[in-house]
């Protein structure tokens, strides 16, 4: 455990705000939603181990309108001082602006502006806080059938204050769904952060969201997202573990939970995990690496990355939590990921892909961590190559920019833009062409994701946005035309984008690179390309790999 700050018991308030029941029948009720509600606030308020007094954390279930989230929510900022935590789960909406809304029990999904709350009221109010810390945890999803995928067309599971003192947790990034799986007590997310509150330690915020990130990509879920300004992150929410430690078994694994508090998880088996995880996951690995060179001599005997049911496929996420939803990239990482897909079925691979999202300058550690199996679409650097194996390309572009749609004629070359802003990602390789080149006086923002980017666009801080122009374009569609990619304009030499793999399978990867070739050959690719990108599809066929290109450029290791 690493520092740890506790709250002042008597100064910090916490809202609890569940909606599991709604009146149009359009929202699907989520069972679970209650169950999170009661177990939290049981959590949080334990006599010994809880940091706030149960008479300071109010539990909100089932609001009917926004006049009762309000008036909790008012009465905890205007009280708070040390700590605001803010809890919500239930179906995040998106009304036809693309604008976030948490609902309630009165929501009407066709009238989704004036019947749920608006973030940004929210995030007002959070805001006005007089609190040191406050902290956002958001739980927001559809529930589905099979496993309850709890984020539908108009759903959003992610979010972020940009305020000093906070620290926000959600459920997932902003193009994921959550899930509750069908009869479990909790929805995933919120089952694993009670286990998380519960174990011995206690965790602060930053190592609670390992141990749910750890647990469902172990499960094969959509990853949580995090974001701290400031120190926040050092906060614990619990003083302890709400029950004592009990004693190992027989057979060496946890004895069931005390009756009195069901509050952690809906699986023995996920209890009985935690005695593993206290072990560094390093450690583990690098003691089977050691047996298995001892039993079968040498280190060369990597196994297939397809040899399990599924596939973890890696792919660009939400890197910087924006708390508005702007689903562009997803229109790319939907290319990305049925080319992938198609790939897998061209190799008659049988593992089922499952998406992981990663941020930006972790897409290289996760592959060589194995915390993923592939990754969707990863630019094709020459020190990339060194990492990583690729196959590839399933896309090939250039750098453009993206600027707001009434500027297009004013900016049609690199020297426009002398002495003004251009936005772009932390880890794109736009950094470094752009400081490679010489551009005049142009000035670089570098933001933690592109809707940080886009936001600074349109509040004119930045004249900009500097990045490949296949994401780009996906902005442009989504933005409905709003913003636009400069024609004719490319920074630096091509960009290709290729399925990324960890080094050392080279039988997998003569599989995928050969399944590619296939793939492209048959027509899927260039249709999977027009669908998805419709605002490139003129060039399809000119951006379309050849069997040449895939073959000189896959698997070089």
């Amino acid at each position: 455990m690493t520092g740890t700050r506790f709250p002042e018991r008597a100064t910090s308030r916490a809202v609890l705000i569940g909606t599991g029941t709604f009146d149009d029948p359009e929202l699907p009720d989520i069972p679970a939603v209650q169950a999170n509600l009661d177990a939290l606030r049981r959590t949080l308020t334990h006599p010994v181990h809880g940091v706030f007094a149960p008479e300071h954390c109010v539990v909100v279930a089932d609001p009917k309108d926004q006049a009762t989230v309000g008036a909790a929510l008012s009465q905890a900022v205007r009280e708070s001082e040390d700590l605001l935590l803010v809890y919500y789960c239930g179906h995040g909406l998106l009304d036809e602006a693309g604008l976030l809304h948490f609902a309630l029990t009165g929501t009407d999904n066709q009238n989704i502006g004036w019947s749920a709350i608006h973030l940004d009221l929210v995030k007002r109010m959070v805001g006005g806080a007089r609190a040191k810390a406050r902290v956002l945890v958001l739980d927001c999803c559809f529930a589905g059938k099979a496993i309850s995928a709890m984020a539908g067309p108009s759903g959003l599971a992610v979010g972020q204050l940009n305020l000093t003192g906070t620290y926000t947790l959600t459920s997932t990034t902003a193009t994921a769904p959550s899930h509750a799986p069908p009869g479990a007590t909790h929805t995933a997310f919120t089952g694993s952060m009670l286990q998380a509150l519960t174990v011995p330690g206690p965790l602060n915020l930053d190592e609670v969201h390992r141990h749910v990130d750890q647990e469902l990509a172990g499960l094969g879920l959509p990853r949580p997202q995090r974001r701290s300004v400031g120190a926040v992150g050092e906060l614990s929410l619990v003083r302890g573990p709400a029950r004592e430690p009990e004693a190992p078994s027989a057979a060496g694994a946890p004895a069931p939970a005390d009756a009195d508090t069901d509050a952690t998880s809906d699986s023995a088996s996920l209890r009985r995990a935690w005695a593993w995880r206290t072990i560094p996951a390093i450690a583990v690995l690098s003691a089977m690496a050691a047996l298995g060179n001892l039993l079968w001599g040498g280190s060369n005997s990597t196994s297939s990355l397809f040899s399990d049911d599924k596939v973890l496929v890696g792919l660009e996420g939400n890197t910087d939590n924006s708390l508005f939803l702007n689903p562009a990239w997803g229109n790319f990482s939907a290319f990305s990921l049925e080319a992938v897909e198609g790939v897998l079925e061209e190799a008659d691979i049988e593992s089922r892909p499952i998406r992981v999202d990663v941020q930006t300058v972790e897409q290289i550690s996760s592959l060589q961590n194995r915390d993923v199996d592939l990754n969707a679409a990863l630019a094709m650097t020459s020190k990339r190559m060194k990492e990583v194996e690729f196959v590839g390309p399933i896309a090939s572009g250039a750098l453009g920019l993206l600027v707001r749609a009434a500027e297009t004629t004013g900016i049609r070359k690199m020297a426009d833009l002398d002495g003004k802003y251009v936005c772009t990602q932390e880890g794109s390789t736009a950094q470094d062409t752009i400081r490679s080149e010489t551009y005049g006086r142009i000035r670089m923002l570098v933001e933690p994701g592109f809707h940080s980017c886009i936001e600074a666009l349109e509040d004119r801080r930045v004249d900009a946005i500097v990045g490949d122009t296949l994401p780009l374009s996906a902005f442009e569609l989504e933005n409905n035309n709003r913003l636009k990619v400069v024609p004719n304009l490319t920074i630096g030499g091509p960009s290709k984008y290729g399925i990324a793999l960890p080094k050392g399978h080279d039988k997998d990867c003569t599989r995928l690179r050969d399944a590619l070739v296939k793939y492209v050959g048959s027509g899927k690719w260039l249709k999977a390309f027009r669908t998805r990108l419709p605002n490139s599809a003129q060039h399809a066929e000119e951006l379309q790999p050849s069997a040449t290109q895939i073959d000189e450029l896959s698997c070089r290791g």
